[in-house]
């Protein structure tokens, strides 16, 4: 029994965390790209901060529609059309001679890339047991990570040899034929995929609520925007957001500003965070594993680890701008990011499992949406405080103290438990 389980499914979940891995090698080639581009076009700090911040303001806008309509059409689909415009958009993107011209595209982009983490909820919620969902989530949501691992020394030397257009077109290429193999050699449903046997289909079912593709009830989604636990989330994802977009977008020029590296020694050092956010994601999610198999319930493992992960994060980052060395000051900044990031696994399976399979879709999107807005602030404050300041150091502790409070703001808002059972009373009523 062990052996099939640990089939099929994983290799879906695999896909969909290379999906997850180029969606972030596509957003972040921009910041990678950015010192190069502030020169080429001429561009302020204060501008650029715009142009790193204009992808996440459709891409919040989008998520709760984009969740609905991943649920609509179906991941395969979704992800199908999703990836190839992925595609179109940073070819396009090229053309760019302005700050508003690289605005301009950034937006549409930003839409096209809202759909990734809402489509994967709604598949990984059909495609594994309740047991393990924390788990799978964890493991894709550790190609974000990678994604932003792989770019900076990816796009740096595509950089260095035939410049930041062919870097734009090669990695849309990459989205676009992922899409298409992913449309051709999985299922949006275990149940229609003919590899998998009747026991691992047993295994996926066996503690899954029975889905429903009946219409929403009337109600449904007011009812759950006052769910305490899913404003909980969103709030932890707020924080993880802002940190996250933080390293996305001027993680690369704070290495060439504030120590003078070279774009070959940027493109290196800028792997740190993530190479240290990949033992700490799967690190959190096998914890959260330890301790519901030791008896512990999974909103109390949650709870523990999303809190932690904040607070440990929080000050790492607090400790970095009074540190001298620099390797030692790199290496701090690096562990706030990777504690902040932990979260990922534990965070993302909360929504499918609060909403139950029906309201999976939105309940994703709206959490996506509240992350995004950090996500919209964090590019536009470090470059109006560099701009002012000519220095970092005042928005990295702003970022550290917006951390903390999320994470106080979680531990005071989510109740799994009593949500989960209103949900349910709700539906069956």
């Amino acid at each position: 029994m062990n052996a099939v389980r640990t089939n099929i499914r994983w290799k879906v979940m695999f896909a969909v965390f290379l999906i997850a891995t180029v969606s972030y090698l596509d957003r972040t080639n921009l910041s990678v790209a950015a010192p190069v581009l502030r020169k080429e076009l001429n561009l302020s700090p204060t501008e650029l901060g715009v142009v790193l911040s204009a992808f996440s303001w459709s891409y919040a806008l989008a998520q709760i529609p984009a969740g609905l309509f991943a649920s609509w059409l179906r991941p395969r689909l979704t992800y199908l059309y999703a990836l190839w415009l992925w595609c179109l958009l940073l070819a396009l993107t090229t053309l760019a001679t302005s700050f508003a011209a690289l605005v301009l595209f950034r937006i549409p982009f930003g839409v096209a890339e809202a759909v990734t983490w809402p489509a994967a909820s709604v598949l990984m919620s059909r495609w594994f047991p309740k047991i393990e969902y924390a788990q799978a989530m964890s493991l894709m949501n550790l190609g974000l990570v990678i994604g932003a691992a792989v770019a900076p020394p990816i796009v740096a030397l595509i950089l260095a040899y035939w410049g930041w257009k062919i870097a734009f077109i090669v990695t849309g290429l990459v989205a676009g034929v992922l899409g298409t193999l992913f449309y051709l050699y999985t299922k949006d449903d275990p149940a229609d995929d003919p590899r998998v046997s009747p026991e691992e289909l047993a295994w996926i079912r066996h503690d899954q609520v029975q889905e429903d593709h009946a219409p929403l009830p009337k109600g449904y989604i007011p009812m759950l925007l006052r769910r305490p636990s899913l404003w909980a989330v969103g709030m932890a994802n707020f924080g993880l957001d802002f940190i996250n977009f933080m390293f996305l977008t001027w993680y690369p020029t704070y290495l060439t500003d504030q120590y003078h590296m070279s774009l070959k020694q940027m493109g290196v050092m800028a792997m740190e965070p993530y190479i240290f956010a990949i033992i700490t994601v799967l690190g959190a999610g096998r914890l959260v594993r330890k301790l519901t198999d030791g008896g512990m319930d999974s909103a109390t493992a949650r709870r523990r680890v999303i809190f932690a992960g904040l607070v440990l994060g929080t000050a790492a980052l607090v400790v970095t701008p009074y540190v001298s060395n620099l390797y030692a000051s790199v290496t701090a900044m690096s562990l706030g990011y990777a504690f902040v990031m932990s979260i990922l696994g534990p965070m993302w399976s909360i929504p499918a499992e609060l909403s139950g399979p029906r309201g999976a879709g939105f309940a994703s999107g709206f959490v996506n949406f509240v992350g995004n807005v950090g996500g919209i602030g964090s590019p536009i404050l470090m470059g109006v405080v560099f701009q002012r300041f000519n220095s970092f150091t005042p928005a990295i502790l702003i970022s550290a103290a917006i951390t903390m409070i999320c994470a106080v703001l979680f531990v005071l808002l989510y109740r799994a438990k009593a949500d989960k059972e209103h949900v349910a009373g709700f539906l069956a009523s």
